[in-house]
């Protein structure tokens, strides 16, 4: 069985999107929905290159998401595709909407499909809204039909409340099962919070009734402070699509630039202690084993569902490759190795809170002139 050799969690700078979701992390910001398609710097062709498995040392999980929504990234399906080619496991996040790109993606061979997983958002007040529920099952439905994998997530959020029932219904009848559940964050807090008014015994209540191990397992880990030694960095790399810049992980140094000489060693660079308040999206990092020996979960466990006819919403190859993990394919550091990536995260941190503090000052000082 093939193992994940590399995670590379590929971030497309665009924020085009056709719908307004109230709890999107775009509508958080000031910057929000920018009209401006992202110019990619490498040809398909390159990236395939510099992510060759014989330059990463075997196959990947990329996970491709774009601020605004994915499949609107023009000509994405030409950059997947040699992907694809190569063996790679890609998992795309969209909302599943976008039927002509959709469409390309699922023309393409049979076995490429095999190895690509759509992540389908299911914005149910936006779909409900837009006249979109029933497309938005059928490009689900055409997915499964094309051969490749679906799994279906909604947003727990306290505006969808009223309408759980209605969600079940839609969700039984068209996916044989009902939604994971994942996480609304308040990214306006330090603290990357729940994006809910609910106390949450409350919250518990409304929502565990979905009894999703997706939700399971991410609540376990939401909001707790990791201080093992994690290898975000060295077994994965968070990419900008568009320019092939890297860095350790969602936060983190920059360990090089991925995409411009395929001939080089894949750069890396292990973060070994966070500094985020928790790993939001450790439902990946951590199942795909970035923390040796953290949990036994698997990333496929906890993104598939079996169907009320007993079929998956994962092919059964493609769920296998999920719950490999990285920790079991990649060697580990020595503890002198551990010990030195510890100090020089920690240096490089009090360098950066050194820099933050006079650019503030600087600001201030401006201000009063």
């Amino acid at each position: 069985m093939e193992q994940v050799k590399k995670v590379l969690l590929m971030h497309i700078p665009m924020s085009i999107c056709n719908f307004r979701c109230h709890y999107c992390y775009l509508a958080q910001r000031s910057s929000q929905y920018e009209g401006i398609q992202p110019v990619i710097k490498y040809t398909p062709e390159q990236i395939a290159a510099a992510l060759s498995p014989r330059r990463l040392g075997g196959p990947a999980f990329m996970n491709f998401c774009a601020e605004g929504e994915t499949l609107l990234t023009k000509n994405l399906d030409t950059y997947i595709k040699p992907l694809l080619e190569q063996g790679h496991y890609i998992e795309i996040v969209t909302n599943l909407s976008v039927t002509p790109v959709l469409r390309r993606f699922l023309a393409f061979d049979r076995e490429l499909l095999k190895h690509l997983e759509f992540k389908c958002s299911f914005h149910f007040l936006e779909l409900k809204k837009r006249n979109l529920l029933d497309i938005f099952a059928e490009n689900v439905k055409s997915v499964w039909a094309a051969g490749a994998s679906a799994n279906i997530e909604i947003t727990p959020s306290d505006e969808l409340i009223p309408y759980i029932d209605e969600v079940k219904e839609v969700s039984m009848k068209n996916f044989g099962a009902l939604p994971h559940l994942t996480i609304a964050r308040n990214d306006r807090v330090k603290t990357i919070s729940y994006l809910t008014d609910l106390p949450m015994e409350e919250y518990d209540r409304v929502w565990s009734q979905f009894d999703s191990d997706f939700w399971k397992y991410k609540r376990s880990i939401f909001g707790e402070k990791r201080t093992e030694f994690c290898y975000a960095g060295l077994w994965s790399a968070y990419v900008n699509f568009a320019t092939g810049e890297a860095k350790q992980c969602y936060m983190g140094e920059r360990i090089g630039n991925v995409f411009e000489d395929p001939e080089a060693p894949f750069p890396g660079r292990a973060v070994g202690r966070c500094g985020l308040p928790h790993c939001y999206n450790g439902h990946a990092l951590m199942t795909l084993g970035l923390i040796p020996g953290q949990t036994e979960m698997g990333y496929g466990d906890i993104r598939d569902r079996e169907r009320s006819d007993g079929t998956h919403w994962l092919r059964e190859d493609l769920k296998a490759f999920f719950n490999t993990k990285l920790c079991n394919s990649n060697e580990q550091l020595s503890a002198a190795g551990r010990v030195g990536t510890l100090a020089r995260t920690a240096s490089y941190r009090a360098v950066r809170r050194t820099k933050n503090s006079v650019k503030r000052a600087a600001k201030s000082i401006a201000k009063k002139d």
